[in-house]
């Protein structure tokens, strides 16, 4: 297990995107995990989400584990995630709006980055991850 902090995401937010940003790999065994998502809003924009995503499978599928959502002001959210959490057996869903799905940690991160309209005036956006 590859305990550390790790940047899943650290851009200028510009035009409207949808896309997976490159996964931190090679985190068997990890347990726990806090993230720390600072959107710094400049001008512009519509919304903004960040949704951290594991996977089972060596990244073919990903499932969510924690959503932040954005809109035109500044903020600084946290979410705290064990894989050691016993939850019962429910159906799989991916997160809609702001929310944790606890208890799900595979071998990797990734970052999805979904916005709507054109950001700009230096808005920026920054992901960290502290895995243990």
């Amino acid at each position: 297990m590859n305990a550390d902090v790790y940047t899943l995401a650290a851009f200028q937010v510009g035009a409207p995107q949808n896309a997976i940003l490159t996964p931190i790999v090679d985190l068997d065994g990890m347990t726990a995990v806090s993230l720390e998502a600072v959107f710094q809003y400049g001008s512009g924009g519509t919304t903004f989400a960040a949704i951290v995503m594991t996977s089972f499978d060596g990244g073919v599928n990903w499932r969510h584990v924690a959503r932040f959502d954005f809109t035109t002001a500044s903020a600084v959210k946290t979410a705290n995630l064990s894989g050691l959490k016993s939850n019962g057996v429910a159906a799989y869903a991916d997160l809609a709006a702001e929310g944790v799905s606890d208890g799900l940690l595979g071998d990797r991160l990734a970052a999805k980055i979904i916005s709507t309209g054109t950001y700009a005036g230096n808005t920026t956006f920054a992901l960290r991850a502290s895995v243990r």
